[in-house]
């Protein structure tokens, strides 16, 4: 059921958090500038190794580095207690904080992999405290994704569903899901489609050995099916998550104070399958905190779930060591995420994506699983996918030679929910229903025209231990010639992936005003169909607006059916969101205006007739016919 959702302004809500303040709210501590550090001073790391207990490590500070006017400054520091120089510098211990004569110098944030020596960087506690400082806009607080960019115009490669691309994206390269592709894993440059070329940069140099990059975010998932693991892991990784098993912390974790030192986690995702990302408070201010010390991904004004966390223990690697955690209590949301530290404010409240997934596998009784998840542009549609997935792993296996059908019902406040319906067979099947949530999701939530806000996603699935694959083998027309307003029949010949041929009829319809000559008649399943009408009648896949793209994308052709059309070579132009074929040379010109802009688009060809004619599973293949229109025809 779609969610109604309530956004007040957020002055408001700091008026309100700020008369709810707990009797016992944490002063601000001292603070120390990197200008008054000097090498060889003692520094004293505050951290929790396990349970929820805040403890101690001793450091030296080994100097202070001016990066530049981008990443700012870094003190240098190395760890010389014997703990830390046996496991190494963890994942997880961002935002540890770092003291120096008893005053507050800033939060571990960096690091080396394959390190000799226990060396760290410091983010330094003046440049995280700007982060305070950031207005909050009061908006909906659905953050822009994962390069924390929202440009006026389209960047310079955007998001694709299968051949839809928003106007001005004139890149024909591959598509997302076709067959050779199916989960469309060489569409964008990154998991979660990022555009930005800096993003893009500083994740390239995140692995290059010597460079100091900042320690990945440990990703506690509970739930998370051990066949997903590795998939996740490859998802999140280009972000900086570091997925590693996780779960709900037990009643004790609940009643843990919530101070610099005190484990920290951020969700991305909660219910039936939890993801949160583990790391450490810097500061706290009665109401307000800083943590991580560097930025999760550095999306500007976000709301996302703070709460506590439980440190199981610490996993030594020759690689990275990392804290494996687990969440405790909601205790408010992470408001700001900037370059230097993400901040939270207590007591405030993040909403989030309501997401339900219910598979049905055989004739097993259909569960239901119930997820809330980041509403980010980046984040959203990788989740919304793994989150599903998981859901069939969970009901019992994703395993070969089964055909799996699904639903994808988006709600949003204005419009009709869009229904996005498919199915796959053989071993690619369950790829298919990962790029079939999180392709629209992408494609919608990166439009170039507003920010998109759903209410609710709900996928359904139905898993068949068969494959009911059938491939176009053959089609001819029972006769070559018809006249204007006749019938063109096709006969077809599909064959089942076991062997066994079965012959389908297509009846197409033409036009009485269809002018004598030759015409063309195309057979097949429906993945290929749109990507043929992609190439032939472009126009109908440049959205103009986001409203237009939600219609178009519900009239895309599942693979359940086997389709015939009948196109001429004749002029159709797609205006404000409508599509006007077999016009007038003279209406062509002036709607189409001689020129294409993003509303006003032309193709050469037109569609006459298409007809769908249902099969019992995925039909793959095409083939294209010659049909001849003769006002003589018998």
């Amino acid at each position: 059921m779609p969610r109604v959702k309530r956004r007040p302004a957020f002055l408001s809500l700091i008026a309100v958090v700020a008369f709810a303040l707990p009797a016992r709210a944490l002063p601000a501590v001292p603070t120390l500038s990197a200008d008054s550090l000097h090498a060889g001073d003692p520094a004293v790391v505050h951290t929790v190794f396990t349970g929820t207990r805040i403890e101690t490590f001793d450091a030296e500070i080994l100097g202070v580095l001016d990066i530049g006017r981008t990443e700012g400054r870094i003190i240098l520091a190395r760890a010389t207690s014997e703990r830390v120089v046996k496991m190494g510098v963890a994942q997880g211990m961002s935002g540890s904080p770092v003291y120096v004569r008893g005053r507050l110098i800033g939060a571990l944030s960096s690091g080396w992999n394959f390190e000799s020596e226990p060396i760290f960087g410091i983010t330094p506690i003046e440049e995280m405290l700007k982060v305070l400082d950031w207005p909050m806009s009061g908006g909906s607080g659905v953050s822009a994704g994962p390069s924390g960019v929202e440009s006026g115009g389209m960047p310079a490669s955007s998001p694709r569903c299968g051949p839809f691309r928003w106007p001005g994206d004139d890149d024909p390269g591959p598509t997302l899901g076709t067959p050779d592709d199916p989960e469309g894993r060489r569409e964008e440059p990154s998991a979660f489609g990022s555009s930005d070329p800096a993003a893009a940069a500083e994740q390239a140099l995140a692995g290059v050995p010597g460079r100091l990059a900042s320690l990945p975010l440990p990703l506690a998932c509970g739930g998370l099916h051990p066949a997903l693991l590795e998939r996740a892991r490859s998802l999140l990784a280009p972000l900086g998550l570091s997925v590693v098993p996780g779960g709900q912390a037990r009643a004790a974790a609940g009643d843990t104070s919530f101070e610099p030192g005190s484990a920290v986690a951020v969700d991305l995702m909660t219910g039936d399958l939890q993801m949160s990302a583990i790391g450490t408070v810097t500061y706290r201010d009665g109401d307000k905190v800083l943590i991580f010390g560097h930025p999760f991904f550095q999306a500007g004004e976000v709301r996302m779930p703070l709460a506590t966390a439980e440190i199981i223990t610490i996993i030594p690697s020759s690689l990275s060591s990392f804290k494996l955690g687990v969440r405790g209590r909601t205790v408010g949301a992470a408001i700001q995420d900037r370059r230097s530290a993400v901040a939270g404010l207590m007591n405030a409240k993040a909403e989030l994506l309501p997401m339900t997934v219910s598979v049905r596998m055989g004739e097993v009784r259909r569960q239901q699983f119930h997820f809330e998840v980041v509403e980010d542009r980046g984040f959203a549609p990788t989740l919304a996918a793994i989150a599903a997935l998981n859901g069939v792993l969970e009901s019992g296996g994703a395993g070969t030679g089964q055909t799996a059908e699904w639903t994808v019902r988006l709600a949003r406040r204005g419009a009709p929910p869009l229904v996005l319906h498919d199915l796959a067979a053989g071993d690619g099947a369950f790829g298919g229903l990962l790029g079939a949530i999180a392709n629209p999701l992408r494609f919608l939530m990166n439009n170039p025209f507003e920010r998109l806000t759903l209410d609710s996603v709900n996928v359904d699935v139905e898993v068949r231990p068969t494959r009911e694959e059938w491939t176009l083998r053959g089609a001819r027309l029972v006769s070559r010639s018809v006249r204007p307003g006749g019938r063109a029949v096709v006969v077809c010949d599909l064959q089942h992936w076991r062997g066994e041929h079965v012959l389908k009829s297509v009846t197409l319809d033409v036009p009485e005003e269809a002018p004598p000559g030759r015409y063309s008649v195309w057979i097949g399943g429906g993945a290929e169909l749109t990507r043929f009408e992609a190439l032939r009648t472009p126009a109908k896949f440049r959205p103009t607006s986001i409203d237009d793209a939600w219609r178009r994308l519900g009239q895309t052709h599942p693979s359940d059916a086997l389709y015939g059309v009948v196109y001429a070579s004749a002029p159709e132009i797609t205006a404000d969101g409508r599509d006007y074929p077999e016009l007038p040379e003279s209406a062509a010109l002036v709607l189409g205006g001689g020129t294409v802009t993003p509303d006003r688009r032309r193709s050469d060809t037109a569609t006459l007739d298409l007809e769908r004619q249902p099969v019992s599973g995925a039909v793959v293949g095409s083939l294209m016919l010659d049909l001849t229109v003769d006002s003589h025809a018998p």
